[in-house]
């Protein structure tokens, strides 16, 4: 019963850290457009694109 609450618990932080990171992108959508990254918006889309728990989507795949 343990291993199962365990493991629920286990998927249910991987959707909450999904779910944060996908408010943190429409925050930004929401935000004036800016030329230049700064240092920590560079080091947290080097996070992400190293994160292999991220289901990347080409655009061209989302419905228009």
């Amino acid at each position: 019963m343990k291993k199962v609450e365990s493991e629920t618990l286990g998927l249910v932080l991987v959707e909450l850290r999904r779910i944060r990171r996908e408010l943190q992108r429409l925050e930004d959508l929401l935000m004036e457009e800016s030329l230049e990254l700064n240092e920590d918006e560079l080091e947290e889309l080097l996070r992400e694109a190293r994160d292999e728990s991220i289901e990347w989507v080409k655009l061209e795949g989302l419905p228009k």
